[in-house]
């Protein structure tokens, strides 16, 4: 049934006693109902697909964290091995200047 079908079905009207009532609301709760399951079943299974998705999410960021930290040693390896190795090629040039190199042309002479 529609929520049409329903309202046309159950015209408000002034009823003779309680029982009638009730019966009534039950009958549209229980349409009510029916026309909500099909939803309340998705909402259901989106509640379960984001949970899921949340798991993934949560395991995929562990492994770019372990992933980001092993990036991080890698870069404090190789500061070790560079740091030491410019200075030394820095006191190679700081003692052999280019300009000691180079010959003067003999129109400079």
């Amino acid at each position: 049934m529609t929520v049409e079908e329903i309202k046309a079905k159950h015209q408000p009207r002034q009823l003779e006693n309680q029982v009638e009532f009730d019966a009534i609301m039950s009958d549209i709760n229980q349409q009510q109902g029916e026309l909500n399951r099909p939803l309340i079943d998705r909402k259901m299974e989106i509640v379960k697909q984001r949970e899921l998705l949340n798991i993934q999410k949560q395991a995929i960021n562990q492994q770019l964290s372990a992933l980001s930290a092993e990036y991080q040693d890698i870069e404090a390896k190789a500061k070790a091995i560079n740091r030491p190795l410019h200075d030394l090629k820095h006191e190679w040039i700081t003692l052999n200047p280019r300009e000691r190199f180079i010959k003067p042309k003999e129109d400079d002479v």
